[in-house]
């Protein structure tokens, strides 16, 4: 046999047992790495799925601050005269008015903080609060004339209870609502309902000239004094106080004191109440008379 033909049979016997001795390894280590990108990839998915939050818990939180960690090796603070505020105000035309908040002030201090280690978690609901709003819009869309009906009740309620104090009766003229009150000068006003609903004012006497000392007096502090003043034609009594120099600082009605049935003569207008009976004198006298 020629000795290039043996050199090559050389060659491939060497070649094969190469093959024979590095395959079982070769698979090995394709599978050794297999396995170990395998369970690399799966250290991430159960390292993520631990620990979880209360802000999770319930709908998403209206405010929300997590501070996990919070690592602090040396803190030097100074201040001077710090404000903080965190207010929530919700107004609904004036049926609902919501203000809750947070008011802080620091003035002058010197703080030093070394090696602290915290955790914070602050969690903020306003549910309640949005829902008593969103109530009263849900309201207002159900019944749109709520709005027109609260507004004039309210400009009505104002002048009459700015006016109870100083009220000395009201009477009806022609189908019209006339009120008196007595200001504090001592002046008797009429008021009556105006074409736009607001009232309308007009002075018609005053304490010296319509109204009756009652001889009642009672001495106030810093010098005051108070006396009572009859009005006849509604049947008041009125309590009008004065300063040292003889001065009206104020006028109030005694209440209950108004009794029902009484003349309505008012100065500057002249209008007729409900007539009382006859009395049995009166009877009698004119009998008498008659005979």
């Amino acid at each position: 046999m020629p000795s290039f033909l043996v050199l090559r049979a050389v060659r491939a016997l060497f070649a094969c047992s190469l093959l024979l001795t590095l395959g079982p390894q070769g698979i090995s280590a394709q599978r050794t790495s297999s396995s170990t990108s395998s369970s690399t990839t799966r250290t991430p998915t159960s390292t993520t799925a631990a620990g979880s939050s209360i802000a999770t818990a319930g709908p998403p939180p209206d405010v929300y601050l997590n501070v996990p960690n919070l690592s602090v090796g040396r803190i030097e603070l100074n201040v001077d005269n710090l404000q903080a505020d965190i207010n929530l105000n919700a107004n609904v035309a004036s049926l609902v008015t919501i203000n809750a908040g947070i008011a802080l002030s620091v003035q002058n201090i010197n703080l030093t903080i070394e090696d602290v280690q915290a955790e914070l978690e602050l969690v903020v609901r306003l549910g309640n609060l949005v829902e008593i709003v969103n109530r009263v819009f849900e309201s207002l869309d159900l019944n749109p004339l709520l709005i027109s009906t609260l507004s004039n009740a309210t400009n009505l309620l104002q002048p009459v209870i700015g006016a109870v104090d100083g009220l000395l009766g009201t009477v009806t003229q022609g189908g019209t609502t006339i009120s008196f009150v007595v200001d504090n000068f001592g002046n008797i006003v009429q008021q009556v309902a105006g074409a736009n609903g607001g009232p309308v004012s007009s002075i018609v006497g005053n304490y010296l000239t319509n109204m009756t000392d009652t001889g009642v007096s009672q001495t106030l502090q810093n010098g005051l004094i108070s006396r009572q003043y009859s009005y006849t034609p509604l049947n008041a009594l009125v309590n009008i106080v004065f300063n040292a120099a003889g001065q009206v600082v104020q006028a109030s009605v005694v209440k209950g004191s108004t009794t029902p049935g009484g003349s309505s003569t008012v100065p500057g207008s002249t209008s007729t109440a409900a007539p009382r009976p006859s009395s049995t004198s009166s009877v009698s006298s004119s009998r008498t008379g008659a005979r």
